[in-house]
């Protein structure tokens, strides 16, 4: 019989034995083809493929990316670089730097000015010329451009200037807002034109361009929005959607999604209980969001760094799933190694905390940056026949068999699976089963003897750098008998 939702997210609740499922280095996809045999799969994550390395780039931590006109820059600890599609980059200048992401804006081809913010100051480098310029200090945590004019907010004020327009090396000093509407001042901004999205740590604000004299900025009247932000850097428009980790009156830790002005929660209970365990051991005002398109799905992910998490919302599917980089030596997930994202030279790039290698992503690669593995990991809803034990002699996984490579690691693919007979409480000994060689195409990925478990939950992992995708899932002889 069909392993009812085998195929799904994570969905990690309060109590392991209601619901312990968890989805690791995959998403779902649905399959709407009537004649399918499945209705839903589960499909790998992007692998990657080291791009521009050093000595081209010799800081550690990549902080932000922005690709203009064939042109593409990144910030990497406190070097500005410019990188080329010939695989080599240039540091056109250096930064300060905090913990935080950067960021980077651009103006338009009338100013062709970008402006860089970084450990709260502002930089403005002039795409003719090449120069970086300071131009503000310590008053440009978050930026961001609208109509030609860059903004800059200082998140210790809550004080949002502007420069003029076109030019950002000009910054007028008595040019500049606080809020009134509401008593939180605007810790985080984005801009999602025409309007500035300004979020307090209770609440929000929107405002727009009214092109009124002399400061041209406006808050949209009677409009607030009922959530703010803890972490101002979680907050990311896709395709006109906000996303962010959110905190209102009531409290702290979910996250809500934008349709004009209304937020709306889009966290499940089991991903609330994800976060206040975050928020209770180690933060969540650290959260990083980064937003990427592949193979017809948009991405929205929260990095959580300090509790080395990443959760990853499919906003074309509407479901929920983990991202993670496997350490070995510790046996766990660390945080999800891409930090910044960009689209450039015809490629997915990214950057992570951790090196200063730019890296390719894509889904038919199946390795790290680095060359080490990526470790996928199911681990399936509770089966539970009126909480009596009984005989599971069978239980097969439908991979898509034959995608072996030619020689090495992933020439022969092999899933590790474990199984629990108390929800997930303890677990067996691991077994590994083969996939099926490159060409192999009929091989069944299958375990038996599995005991007459009371609370049964499988765990299937897979690290061979091969594209390892999951169509369904079967138990057989279930719980004949008592």
């Amino acid at each position: 019989m069909r392993y009812p939702g085998f195929i799904n997210g994570s969905v990690k609740s309060q109590s392991l034995i209601a619901d312990g499922e968890q989805t690791m280095n995959w998403y779902l996809e649905e399959i709407r083809a009537p004649g399918a045999s499945s209705q839903v799969a589960l499909y790998p994550t992007p692998g990657f493929s080291a791009y521009i390395v050093a000595p081209q780039i010799t800081h550690i931590g990549t902080r932000a990316g922005i690709e203009v006109n064939g042109r593409a820059f990144v910030v990497v600890a406190t070097g500005f670089y410019e990188l080329f599609a010939t695989q080599t980059a240039t540091l056109r200048g250096t930064i300060i730097q905090d913990n935080n992401l950067a960021q980077i804006v651009y103006n338009g081809p009338t100013g062709d000015q970008l402006l860089i913010s970084s450990g709260g100051n502002a930089y403005n480098y002039n795409l003719t010329t090449n120069t970086l310029t300071l131009v503000l200090t310590a008053e440009a945590h978050q930026i961001g451009m609208l109509d030609g004019y860059f903004l800059a907010l200082n998140q210790t004020t809550g004080k949002l200037r502007i420069s003029a327009v076109n030019d950002g090396l000009t910054w007028d000093s008595t040019q500049f807002a606080l809020r009134s509407d509401q008593p939180d001042p605007w810790k985080g901004m984005v801009v999602n034109a025409p309007d500035i999205w300004l979020l307090g740590s209770k609440t929000g604000s929107v405002w727009y361009d009214s092109g009124a004299a002399p400061f041209p900025l406006a808050a949209r009247q009677g409009l607030t929005v009922p959530f703010g932000t803890g972490a101002p850097f979680s907050f990311a428009f896709v395709s006109g959607v906000g996303y962010w980790l959110a905190t209102n009156r009531d409290g702290t830790g979910t996250i809500v999604s934008t349709r004009g002005y209304a937020p709306q929660k889009i966290s499940s209970f089991e991903v609330d209980t994800a976060l206040a365990t975050y928020r209770r051991d180690t933060s969540i005002t650290d959260a990083e969001a980064l937003v990427y398109e592949a193979e017809g799905h948009t991405f929205f992910i929260l990095r959580f760094p300090r509790a080395q998490a990443t959760w990853a919302y499919d906003t074309t599917t509407g479901s929920w799933a983990e991202r993670g980089k496997w350490n070995a030596a510790l046996n766990g997930y660390d945080v999800w190694a891409p930090r910044v994202f960009l689209s450039a030279f015809g490629k997915s790039l990214v950057g992570n905390a951790t090196t200063g290698t730019i890296a390719t992503m894509e889904v038919t690669l199946g390795s790290e940056a680095d060359g080490s593995v990526i470790r996928r990991l199911r681990r399936g809803p509770v089966l539970v026949n009126e909480n009596r034990r009984g005989p599971l002699h069978n239980f097969e996984l439908l991979f898509e068999a034959g995608v072996g490579l030619a020689t090495g690691q992933g020439s022969d693919p092999q899933f590790m699976f474990r199984g629990s007979s108390d929800g997930g409480k303890t677990w067996g000994n691991e077994r590994l089963m083969s996939i099926g060689k490159i060409g192999q195409y009929h091989p069944r990925a299958y375990v038996t003897r599995l005991g007459s478990p009371r609370l049964w939950v499988p765990e299937v992992s897979v690290s061979d750098p091969v594209p390892t995708r999951i169509v369904d899932a079967f138990v057989n002889n279930l719980w004949q008998g008592q």
